[in-house]
């Protein structure tokens, strides 16, 4: 259905007719080019795209590494840093904004409020401080001043508290109404609902160290989303994850399938992510991952005695030299994603958001105290679910949930975790999710050396830096912000943004 979807949005931007009215204006203009655009088309262009799994985007999370034997190359864990303005997108959005007001499409206005959020969100987050109130002015402001992260913020938290309101409205007021141009959820507006509700309890979250920023507010809004399940739900179970399947078909292959053949002789599981099933006689473990060939090996007449023995998996080490790694993936001494799942065109839907996500998120707001809710609760829905979407075994789970070494527990050792929990089941899904938890909770603790970090660098990178445009364009508001906030004239990478200070 969303093949089908994607498909004919495609078709219908290239058939998409001009005003037949022959009057001068008509003239000037290419009868070829489309002069209205539907707002369900732009809609969909918009809609957050998922990361596939097996990418560098995993890499550098340490969930996998490539030791590929055409080429010795060190995993790098400071590249990829560089960041960029988001502002195509938002007249993008602000283009569906005015396509919708032609088609008295008042659904797509409300779901731009939660685009434009999320658009302003993912560049502080990544960057600092951003232009957004000067933003977006063109020819009349072509240098504007950079709003400071905690301004941004709270105005996109004020986006996204009127996205679910007037969204929660206009459901009531439309019972049944089927979306245009949804390919996550087929149309289905409650699901929109609760996508917001939690994608909110994400951002919220991810400011845990602001909880007592009065301003912001964050525990009160992030009580009174939980507490008010009527006027903002939120999600209940896996069919509510924003995700997309893939299929033998061109356009909707994952990447680590057969027409990659360098992936499958290149991808290895990394010590960090494989050390860490294992610490938790975690069955995920047994699903993902095959044996390393080397067990095999040594135990050939009993395969299932090995599939079923932890100590048959092994990961490999980011810190160590690359070529030692390749020696031992070349030895059969590390294991690779597990064939049968993965090697395929399929593999594992792409997550944009999980219901598993939004469980583990209350459970932290519960264990912090910001909540009543029951902690453990959630902490058991959550890993439950993620267990659930790999194809763990009932019995398993449940065992899991009771066993001291992975059931729920009080106190600083229980927020470690639920956040090294909330780790394994962001393994290669959720694209940057991992990293931004990493990064404000030090959970888990990722592994460095020359090796993946430059001896002259004091570890892995805690922002992005700004476009290298600004310096040009914009100079005298790009150091403005620099020295607001970080004492001086630097971008970079090592420098502490607002939210993690």
């Amino acid at each position: 259905m969303k093949k089908i979807l994607i498909k004919s949005i495609i078709f219908l931007f290239a058939i998409c007719t001009v005003n037949s009215c022959l009057d001068y204006e008509d003239l000037r203009e290419n009868p070829n080019d489309p002069n209205s655009v539907p707002p369900s088309l732009l809609f969909t262009n918009l809609t957050p795209s998922t990361t596939n799994s097996f990418t560098d985007t995993y890499i550098n999370y340490q969930y996998h590494l490539w030791a590929s034997t055409d080429g010795i190359s060190s995993v790098n864990m400071r590249s990829g840093f560089g960041g960029g303005f988001s502002y195509g997108s938002i007249r993008n959005i602000n283009k569906m904004i005015e396509e919708a007001d032609v088609a008295n499409a008042e659904e797509y206005k409300i779901l731009a409020k939660f685009y434009t959020a999320r658009a302003y969100i993912e560049m502080t987050r990544r960057m600092g401080d951003v232009p957004l109130t000067e933003a977006m002015m063109g020819v009349d402001n072509p240098r504007p001043k950079y709003d400071s992260s905690k301004s941004v913020y709270i105005q996109a938290l004020n986006w996204l508290d009127e996205a679910s309101q007037e969204l929660g409205t206009f459901i009531t007021a439309n019972p049944g109404y089927v979306l245009v141009g949804d390919v996550y959820y087929n149309g289905d507006l409650q699901k929109w609902h609760k996508l917001i509700n939690s994608y909110t309890l994400r951002i919220l979250i991810s400011l845990s160290k602001k909880e007592n920023d009065t301003e912001v507010n964050v525990k009160g809004r992030f009580s009174n989303i939980v507490n008010n399940p009527d006027r903002y739900p939120l999600m209940t179970s896996l069919s509510d994850n924003a995700q997309l399947d893939f299929a033998n078909e061109e356009g909707f292959k994952q990447t680590y399938q057969p027409d990659n053949g360098v992936y499958q002789a290149s991808v290895v599981y990394a010590t960090t992510y494989i050390d860490m099933l294992k610490s938790y006689n975690d069955p995920r473990l047994f699903i993902v991952a095959d044996p390393t060939q080397a067990a095999i090996d040594a135990n050939p007449g009993n395969p299932a005695a090995v599939k079923a023995d932890p100590n048959s998996y092994e990961g490999a080490d980011s810190t160590a030299d690359p070529s030692d790694n390749i020696t031992r993936a070349l030895d059969g001494e590390i294991s690779k994603p597990n064939q049968e799942k993965y090697w395929n065109y399929v593999g594992q839907p792409g997550v944009f958001f999980s219901y598993w996500e939004q469980e583990f998120t209350i459970a932290e707001a519960a264990h912090r105290g910001w909540i009543s809710n029951n902690a453990k609760d959630h902490y058991d829905n959550a890993v439950r679910a993620s267990m659930e979407w790999y194809g763990a075994e009932e019995d398993a789970i449940t065992a899991y949930l009771g066993a001291s070494v992975s059931e729920y527990i009080t106190g600083d050792p229980g927020l470690t975790r639920i956040l090294e929990q909330k780790y394994i089941a962001f393994a290669e899904n959720s694209g940057t999710e991992s990293f931004f938890n990493m990064r404000r909770s030090g959970i888990p603790s990722l592994p460095f050396s020359s090796f993946n970090i430059p001896a002259s660098d004091p570890g892995i990178p805690v922002r992005w830096t700004y476009p290298g445009s600004e310096l040009s364009d914009n100079e005298v508001n790009y150091k403005a912000a620099l020295v607001a906030q970080f004492g001086a004239e630097t971008d970079d990478v090592d420098d502490l943004i607002w939210e993690l200070k």
